[in-house]
């Protein structure tokens, strides 16, 4: 009986001590614009996309795909794609040391591709944070850039491009700023901002 409550409360220690380093890489991880030239290592790179194929997704359809891209003049030619909509931040697609690239296909998931490839995306800017690194979400889904950034990348035509990740060592970490919770909460109803 003992030795079942000692495993009971290593297991809920666990849980508490690693919800609270999710919530800790959640409220801690920023968009970065600007990255050393440091390599990032091939593990850690392995490490980032494990995280994005353990993304949920719609019935558990996994619809995405992803590109690592390192070469110089690749990103180069993303970041003239994608320069117009990610504006500020296109700079970080050249900088970094290297840009994951997520892919779906909404032929496997015709409902939730756009949620899962942003889900992936999500997992992987947060492991990045995990792991030291920064990176910054470009989204190009929808976006003149994205058919472009197909054929750079020789995406099959049925694919869809949902975002570029830049990722690598920082060299300046941004000022968060969020709206205060209960700005965006309602409960029951909308507009009901009592409990």
């Amino acid at each position: 009986m003992q030795l079942h409550y000692r495993y009971a409360f290593t297991y809920n220690y666990c849980l508490v001590v690693v919800s609270s380093m999710v919530l800790k890489a959640i409220k801690k991880r920023r968009s970065i614009r600007k990255f050393e030239l440091t390599p990032v290592e091939d593990d850690k790179i392995e490490s980032i996309l494990e995280a994005g194929r353990w993304a949920p997704s719609f019935s558990n359809l996994q619809p995405w795909e992803f590109i690592v891209v390192k070469d110089a003049d690749l990103k180069h030619q993303l970041y003239e794609a994608a320069k117009e909509e990610a504006r500020r931040f296109a700079e970080a697609i050249e900088q970094a040391p290297a840009v994951i690239v997520t892919i779906v296909d909404p032929n496997v998931d015709t409902r939730h591709f756009v949620e899962d490839g942003a889900i992936a995306t999500q997992n992987m800017a947060l492991a990045a944070y995990s792991l030291g690194l920064g990176s910054c979400w470009i989204g190009v889904y929808n976006t003149a850039g994205e058919e472009a950034i197909k054929g750079i990348l020789d995406v099959p035509q049925k694919c869809r491009v949902i975002s570029l990740l830049p990722i690598g060592t920082p060299t300046e970490i941004p000022v968060a700023r969020r709206k205060k919770l209960e700005e965006i909460t309602h409960y029951e109803k909308y507009g009901r901002k009592s409990r």
